[in-house]
């Protein structure tokens, strides 16, 4: 097991910390700007909720294919010009959806969105792995984590508040402003990354795709991410449909779920940063989710549904940021940009398919507990993988020194 190198160590830097979270403002906005107003695009496109659905995939699918390119290709570009480009495109794409009256340019519009955010995510997260002494990316990531619960959260609340008072075109071009303020300080305050030495594998390390831990940790990425999206994509519908909430009402609850993701990102860096940090809080993450969606599938008061849905925020900052440092340290700096955009790509694969998947089902049973019983099941098979991990890792370590005892 390799762990992450650079030729230089930074101190963490304040001002990189806050742009590098700014990107994830930008991303995690633009992806759940449709959320809280799923019964708008219905009237505004004439579709039904597999429909809005499928709008919603669309820009997690275009991220998913394209962060595997930029996880595959990453160390080839800089990542300063990555982010730079990333905010520009995401400006220009998401004011032309502002106007898009077309549900099939619409879905263009949405997937390109999703394709351009993958040139923010993986650049800000590796850097943070690869600028900081290990004893610092807990904190350092934690910290840039807290961008998403800003993105959603302001997402789900600002989008609906100015769609009821300006309108469709006006709450959408929220985005856009929001991306070129940001892009003008990036372009004059982002540094420029210290050069890195080129890290390269021993003679006779497998490859990734030859380690059966890799695929292990892919298969988390996914089940885990679809799991949590079950409910941060379809707890605005189901507080409208089930609960009798306007959607700027079920939209401000369901911001709690991305304000806890954002004050418990920086304390979650913490306990990451300490003894045993990245296994214990992954563990407790991982398992933190499989109770929320058992608890949830029966019918129940609107406190015990805000509590889920503080929880599942908490176990999103435990099982997001802390995966990306885990998977970079266990494979070494060579593959840092490779572990990063592919168990991103796996998981968004997973988000993406929350919003049409659940969509589909939720069109066919009419059943938000359905939804919840297998968002349980999925979350089940995150906790038996990592397990299972964690007893071949001890097994290992137990196997090594009783060789080399005496």
């Amino acid at each position: 097991m390799h762990d992450s190198t650079t030729t230089t160590k930074r101190p963490p830097n304040g001002l990189t910390v806050a742009l590098l979270t700014g990107m994830l403002i930008v991303h995690n906005a633009q992806r759940m700007s449709v959320v809280p107003v799923f019964d708008a695009l219905r009237e505004r496109y004439g579709i039904d909720y597999a429909g809005v659905g499928t709008l919603f995939a669309a820009y997690v699918l275009g991220y998913a294919i394209f962060q595997t390119v930029i996880g595959l290709s990453g160390d080839r570009f800089d990542p300063r010009r990555l982010l730079l480009t990333g905010l520009a495109l995401s400006a220009l794409w998401s004011a032309l959806f502002a106007f898009a009256s077309d549900f099939h340019l619409a879905l263009i519009l949405r997937f390109l969105l999703g394709a351009t955010s993958a040139l923010l995510y993986t650049p800000a997260m590796t850097l943070g792995i690869l600028l900081f002494d290990r004893a610092q990316r807990g904190r350092v990531l934690g910290t840039i984590q807290v961008g998403a619960g800003v993105g959603m959260g302001g997402a789900l609340i600002v989008v609906p508040v100015v769609l009821s008072r300006a309108g469709f075109s006006a709450s959408f071009l929220t985005l856009p402003v929001f991306a070129v303020l940001l892009l003008a300080l990036a372009s004059r305050l982002l540094p420029a990354t210290a050069p890195r030495e080129r890290t390269v594998r021993p003679a006779g390390d497998q490859s990734l795709a030859q380690r059966p831990d890799f695929w292990n940790l892919i298969a988390m990425n996914f089940s885990g991410m679809l799991a949590s999206y079950g409910l941060l994509t379809w707890l605005p519908t189901y507080l409208t449909r089930d609960y009798g909430f306007s959607a700027v009402e079920a939209g401000s609850l369901s911001a709690l779920l991305n304000a806890a993701m954002l004050l418990s990102a920086p304390i979650i860096g913490l306990l990451v940063d300490q003894r045993g940090g990245r296994i214990g809080v992954l563990a407790v993450g991982s398992m933190m989710t499989v109770l929320c969606y058992m608890t949830i599938v029966p019918h129940q008061p609107l406190p015990v549904i805000v509590l889920i849905a503080i929880l599942i925020g908490i176990s999103m900052s435990a099982t997001t940021a802390p995966m990306m440092l885990f998977g970079g340290e266990r494979f070494g700096a060579a593959d840092t940009s490779r572990v990063v955009g592919l168990f991103s790509s796996a998981a968004q694969v997973g988000a993406a398919l929350a919003g049409s998947l659940f969509g589909v089902l939720l069109a066919r049973y009419d059943s938000f507990p359905l939804i919840w019983a297998t968002c349980a099941a999925l979350a089940l098979v995150r906790v038996l993988l990592f397990a299972a991990l964690v007893t071949h890792d001890r097994k290992a370590a137990r196997h090594a020194i009783a060789v080399q005892a005496p």
